[in-house]
């Protein structure tokens, strides 16, 4: 029986599995950190694995296009054939078919239209939408489109997962795009930072209001539920209402969420 370190810290015994165990393992190191890459160095770290035995399963990997190396910084990334692998995926997600009866159950019982998104890189793709009987023609955000982090309700929840410098960062490489849709630096980390710390999201225009709250995919990946309607059905009480209803499907579904205890006076302004 064969035993290998996961991300969480614990360890999975399969017999006879031990490459394949490592190799996971190790494509699950490097996906948490693909934003910034991983040196060799810091995948021994992760993984607990020595830096031979690390190096071998990262070159194999690299061969068969999982994982691709920066020539210049020298650390490894996702490869093509993962993005390939996740693009396939997109069309039949299990995530969706795991969500659909807990956002039509939030449809029914609110009557507002409930989104799915997952971050992909800089942006929040919208994976499915259960539309309400409270549906306004305002709605932008339809199954299939995409948006910057940070802009729609569901997307601030993604947002706000990135920290300080990672959300600078985020922002200079759009900085344009943000401005044109009337959001500062300034904006986007104050709607990051009160996310954060009701537990859950809150964005109004237009017409439209709706909280949002994150949940993760897997080992490495982030979605939110939003639910959205006509901001005259979405009192500072109600917001409340809906993040708890969020909070409490998804913990029937046995997932972690944002949420922390959603006070009567804590709200995401």
């Amino acid at each position: 029986m064969n035993s290998v370190r996961t991300l969480g810290g614990t360890t999975v015994s399969v017999p006879g599995a031990q490459s394949l165990d490592r190799a996971v393992v190790l494509l699950l190191s490097v996906a948490a950190h693909a934003v910034c890459g991983v040196s060799l160095s810091e995948l021994v770290k992760y993984t607990g694995f020595d830096r031979t035995t690390a190096r071998r399963i990262a070159e194999a990997l690299a061969h068969h296009g999982l994982l691709a190396r920066d020539a210049e910084t020298k650390k490894y990334r996702l490869g093509d054939e993962t993005m390939a692998l996740g693009m396939t995926y997109m069309d039949h997600a299990p995530i969706v078919e795991r969500s659909r009866p807990v956002m039509q159950r939030l449809m029914r019982i609110t009557g507002d239209t409930v989104f799915l998104v997952v971050r992909m890189g800089d942006f929040s793709y919208c994976l499915h939408v259960e539309e309400g009987k409270h549906s306004t023609h305002s709605f932008k955000l339809q199954k299939g489109g995409a948006r910057l982090l940070g802009l729609g309700v569901g997307s601030i929840a993604l947002a706000a997962r990135l920290g300080v410098a990672a959300l600078d960062e985020h922002y200079q490489r759009y900085s344009e795009r943000y401005l044109s849709h009337g959001v500062s630096l300034k904006r986007l980390h104050l709607l990051a930072a009160r996310t954060r710390s009701a537990g859950y999201s809150y964005a109004s225009a237009r017409g439209v209001a709706g909280v949002g709250m994150w949940f993760p995919v897997g080992s490495c990946a982030d979605a939110a539920l939003s639910i959205l309607g006509p901001r005259s059905r979405i009192s500072s009480e109600r917001r409340i209402e809906l993040a708890s209803l969020l909070a409490n499907e998804l913990k029937r579904q046995g997932v972690a969420t944002s949420a922390h205890e959603i006070s009567q006076t804590k709200t995401a302004p």
